[in-house]
């Protein structure tokens, strides 16, 4: 659906409970978060370039394009002036996450580069253990404009970061 400039939106909103982070996308993520996104052209031009790689290279590369995604459109972080303040959707819906990423100590924040994040696991049950910090969003926009499977190929011969997180643990 990203490939043909459409984007695919959850219809349900979040239980009371469930405000401060919820695993999946509702409604309420869905607008809060990624409209002001796909409002700007470049964000959208970015978006449409996963979905059209997604849609070309094989599934057993899907998991590692979405990190892509995972690490700049949901839980991307960006240089302000001396700040580093949220871009990604997944941050503007979730209040505690979005203190954890930007104001924790413990998170790791490391330069964006494409391959490292192709490289780097995640979890969707817990707060992020790493964050992508772009200098500015032209980073982004020029990773659109990269050979993404090229770059798969890369991270895969290389090989999966060791997760930063117990990949046993129950999130909670």
């Amino acid at each position: 659906m990203l490939a043909n400039r459409t984007f695919p939106a959850a219809s349900f909103i979040r239980r009371r409970e469930d405000f401060d982070y919820i695993e999946e996308p509702d409604i309420f993520h869905e607008i809060y978060g990624h409209t002001p996104l796909l409002t700007d052209p470049r964000f959208a031009a970015f978006s449409q370039k996963i979905g059209e790689t997604g849609r070309a290279c094989d599934s057993a590369d899907y998991a590692w394009l979405i990190r892509l995604y995972w690490f700049t459109i949901e839980f991307g972080l960006i240089h302000s002036g001396n700040a580093i303040k949220a871009l990604g959707s997944g941050l503007a819906s979730s209040p505690t996450e979005l203190i954890h990423a930007v104001a924790g100590t413990d998170p790791q924040r490391k330069p964006f580069d494409v391959i490292d994040i192709l490289r780097t696991p995640y979890r969707i049950d817990i707060h992020q253990p790493i964050y992508f910090v772009l200098e500015d969003a032209d980073q982004l926009f020029e990773a659109a404009e990269r050979d993404l499977q090229a770059d798969i190929r890369a991270a895969r011969a290389m090989g999966l970061h060791a997760p930063t997180y117990d990949p046993e643990a129950k999130a909670g």
